[in-house]
């Protein structure tokens, strides 16, 4: 065999090594992040929980993207007065227009998405429409609060 053939060989695996360590801490810190995000909404409802108002699910998700393969992060179920169910889930990482998406559930209809803009800052979206505009407010404690009152009155 060539040498040459050996060097270039060689400095793809170290292009490779290095993006893939890369990838690796980007990765656990969107893990990081979705633990944190879902520590918060737990915390932010225990008092709830605490008066069997509702019931408080954390599993671990699979999730597979490209460029991180196949890794686990956390998810919640919340469960309100044994009927209304809510899913709060990761859905990944690399989704357009943010660094990472978590997608808020009841049955199969998504009533909105948490937009990951970086560090422990979140966004509400909601797109106004099939094809409509992209709609984001502020994610904190109080605008949880709004969005689960109005989820539990539709019923």
């Amino acid at each position: 065999m060539s040498r040459l053939l050996e060097e270039i060989l060689e400095r793809k695996r170290k292009r490779l090594t290095a993006e893939y360590l890369i990838e690796r801490k980007l990765c656990q810190k969107w893990i990081s992040n979705c633990q944190n995000l879902m520590s918060r909404i737990t915390e932010w409802l225990e008092h709830l929980e605490d008066a069997n108002y509702l019931e408080i699910e954390l599993e671990n998700i699979p999730i597979w993207e490209d460029q991180f393969g196949e890794y686990e992060v956390p998810a919640l179920r919340l469960v309100f007065l044994k009927r209304q169910i809510l899913s709060i889930k990761p859905i990944g990482y690399f989704v357009i227009g943010s660094r990472g998406r978590v997608d808020i559930t009841a049955g199969i209809t998504s009533l909105a998405m948490l937009i990951h803009r970086g560090d422990d800052e979140w966004e509400f979206a909601k797109r106004m429409g099939r094809y409509g505009e992209l709609r984001t407010w502020a994610f904190n404690q109080e605008a949880f609060e709004e969005f689960l009152i109005a989820f539990l009155e539709e019923e």
